[in-house]
Parts: C-alpha cells; sequence; structure tokens
C-alpha cells in the first residue's frame, strides 16, 4: 500500500484522514502542518505525528503522495506551488457516484454522496465536501472548494479559487470567474465575473 500524508491537522484534515482509512487505498503516514503547537493528533486512539512543514520539505524526496487536508482556496493554491514536483492523487470516495465521460485532473478530494452526473471536466486540487452535486456539461478549473450540499447545475462553467458555501445553488449554464465566495444557501442566478461576493436569494454581489 502506497502512503500519503495529509495537509493541515484541523477538522478537515481529520475528515480527510477518515475518507482515505475508509478506502484503505492508502496509508497515511501523518499531517503536515506549519508551526504546530502539537507533535500529533489522537484519532480513534491512536498519535498520528504531525510533521513540521519546512523541515519536511527539507528532509523529504519529492515523490512522495499528499493529500490537501484544508477547505481554503488561497491556502491550497499556496501549498501546490510550495510543495511543486510532489504527487497529489485523486481521492475519491467509494461512496461517491461519478457517471459517464468525467474528466478528472490531479489532488481531486471527492467525498461521500458527492454526484457527478455527464460530461464534466475538473481540474486540479478542488474539494468537493459532502452531498454536493456537478450537472452535466460543466467545467471547473483549480483550488475550488465545494462545501456540503452545493449544488452546480447543468452547463455551468467555473473559473478558479472559488469558495461555496453550504448549500449555495448555481443554476444552469451560468458562468462563475475566480477568486469568488458564494455564500450559503446563497442562489445563484446570474453570471459572476471574479472576486467578489455573493450572498442571499436571489444572490447579489457584496
Amino acid at each position: 500500500m502506497e502512503k500519503i500524508f495529509i495537509i493541515g491537522a484541523s477538522g478537515f484534515a481529520k475528515e480527510v484522514y477518515s475518507l482515505i482509512v475508509t478506502e484503505r487505498k492508502y496509508e497515511v503516514k501523518g499531517f503536515i502542518d506549519y508551526n504546530s503547537e502539537f507533535n500529533y493528533l489522537k484519532i480513534n486512539n491512536e498519535n498520528v505525528p504531525i510533521f513540521d512543514e519546512t523541515e519536511f520539505l527539507l528532509s523529504n524526496k519529492k515523490d512522495i503522495n499528499i493529500a490537501i487536508g484544508i477547505g481554503d482556496p488561497n491556502k491550497i493554491k499556496k501549498i501546490h506551488q510550495k510543495f511543486s514536483g510532489f504527487n497529489f492523487p485523486n481521492i475519491i470516495s467509494d461512496k461517491a457516484n461519478i457517471g459517464i465521460d468525467v474528466s478528472l485532473g490531479y489532488g481531486n478530494i471527492i467525498t461521500q454522496n458527492v454526484v457527478f452526473t455527464a460530461n464534466i471536466k475538473i481540474g486540479n486540487l478542488n474539494i468537493f465536501n459532502l452531498n454536493s452535486t456537478v450537472g452535466h456539461d460543466s467545467n471547473i478549473g483549480n483550488f475550488n472548494v465545494i462545501n456540503p450540499s452545493a449544488n452546480i447545475s447543468g452547463e455551468v462553467k467555473i473559473g478558479s479559487n472559488n469558495l461555496f458555501g453550504v448549500g449555495s445553488i448555481i443554476l444552469q449554464k451560468l458562468q462563475i470567474g475566480s477568486n469568488n465566495i458564494i455564500g450559503g444557501s446563497c442562489l445563484v442566478t446570474k453570471n459572476i465575473d471574479s472576486e467578489s461576493l455573493v450572498i442571499g436569494v436571489p444572490g447579489k454581489i457584496k
């Protein structure tokens, strides 16, 4: 079984740990964090080590598997730059429903009960959290975080570095640029360019 390390040591990192352990495709060797005050995380009565990020980068080869355990698009992008040359495999729950003609880049985290329907293109290092859905003929870039129960309808085009709040909805055929925050339970009914905060029902730019 191949070894893997998880970047981050907070709540979402624990969820990624649980996902990887449950799927039994990789052996988690520990977490990587920046200036952590702890040496390990206690999970299921096991002390899982936490490695300092700087020391890890200095002492490890770049062919090691890495999973992202941080739910912030900007931090994910910076981590990708810092860990250039490391392997970022896709981590996909067996309970996710991946339809036909779905193209995935690398480093995506796809959790339980996520649904991709058909003819979908996904870039790199995106997070699809519990019960989120992506409709047919959609195209999603890199470093996006789609939080639980967010629904992206068919023929939607999404750029990079976007955060979609819990329960947000993107209606069909819309275009979302980059570096946006879509608030929780927001209903997006119009195209969104970039660098925007969108909240409400229907969604309005603030």
